[in-house]
């Protein structure tokens, strides 16, 4: 017969596999080469625009960000929404777009670098007509990438 020592260390080293194979990055390559940042959540107000930017992104292994390619997937927005990014947008480093339906926009960047891909990144922009909720912008603006490199 076992003992209840015996049946939690069994239990603990499942649940240590399984917790360590869910810390993969889902990107490929190197575990921190590249990192993807489509820039902070943000609530603003239907009919506003908003960029969305993947400036701050980079490729650790390199020393300038000149290299990278961009990938920005729509996940979600709100029924009745007409908001479609374009192909051309989807690829660039950034572009604009306007709430026009109150909700939530869930976008996906990756970037890549030819050979390897980052992790996914989401950025939420909520939509609303309480301005109470609105975010405030940043007060300056972003002078280097998450590498440290200079923008």
């Amino acid at each position: 017969t076992r003992g209840p020592f015996q049946m939690r260390s069994v239990t603990l080293c499942l649940v240590l596999l399984v917790g360590s194979g869910c810390a993969a990055p889902a990107g490929s390559g190197s575990l921190t080469a590249l990192i993807a940042d489509p820039g902070d959540d943000r609530v603003i107000l239907v009919g506003e625009s908003t960029t969305l930017s993947g400036l701050r992104s980079c490729d650790t292994e390199e020393t300038a960000t000149g290299g990278l390619g961009y990938s920005w997937t729509l996940l979600e927005k709100p029924e009745g929404s007409a908001v479609a990014p374009d192909t051309n947008q989807l690829a660039s480093v950034q572009f604009g777009i306007t709430a026009d339906v109150a909700g939530t926009y869930l976008f996906r960047l990756v970037v890549t670098n030819g050979s390897r891909s980052s992790q996914p990144e989401i950025v939420v922009v909520e939509a609303t007509t309480d301005e109470d909720r609105l975010t405030a912008p940043a007060i300056t603006p972003e002078t280097e990438d998450r590498c440290g490199n200079a923008l």
